[in-house]
């Protein structure tokens, strides 16, 4: 068995280890240079941004939102849809906090093809100025592209990097079990 002074030692050599570990790794690939903030077209309300925008749907012309700002209403009316591309589908409207424009949808039960819609926000392009946090300018959403590729990227990229931690922690796990044991190696 090791003494208070060996064990403590030792604990600071593996927090030391932790530490310079995580400083490598950036878990969180953020890109706060490009993001924007989604402005409602009419009044300018701040319905959300960027960094919680999952893709679009081009054919319902739609930006795919995981959240919204409390700015975003949902109603609480169930509505069905008979026709167009969500034929089929229920869902509660959205409107604008500020000026009660329809902003989009939230699909609650929809057809298979738009299953992966469920439960998401679908915020209208055509409803939308997007302010750039880079060059201050203020766009139309319409104009823009909200591509999905990056997302699945970046996934790709946290799996790889949470499969080294793992890694890493278990050898560290081995080390330590080691130090306590008193079996370093």
């Amino acid at each position: 068995m090791l003494n208070t002074t060996e064990e403590s030692a030792s604990c600071s050599t593996l927090e030391t280890s932790l530490v310079n570990l995580t400083k490598g790794v950036h878990l969180a690939r953020v890109d706060y240079q490009n993001a924007m903030v989604l402005h409602c077209g009419m009044c300018n309300t701040t319905w959300g941004d960027t960094l919680e925008v999952c893709g679009e749907e081009k054919q319902l012309n739609s930006i795919i939102c995981l959240r919204v700002t409390k700015d975003v209403v949902v109603k609480d009316e169930l509505e069905f849809k008979l026709e167009g591309r969500m034929a089929g589908s229920t869902y509660k409207a959205l409107h604008c906090a500020g000026c009660q424009c329809f902003v989009g949808v939230v699909p609650y039960s929809t057809p298979k093809h738009l299953s992966a819609l469920r439960n998401l926000f679908l915020l209208q392009k055509e409803n939308i100025n997007c302010y750039n946090l880079r060059n201050g300018t203020m766009e139309k959403a319409s104009s823009l592209h909200f591509d999905q590729s990056t997302v699945h990227k970046s996934i790709k990229e946290l799996k790889q990097e949470i499969d080294l931690l793992a890694e890493t922690l278990t050898a560290m796990e081995k080390r330590l079990k080691g130090v306590y044991f008193g079996k370093e190696g």
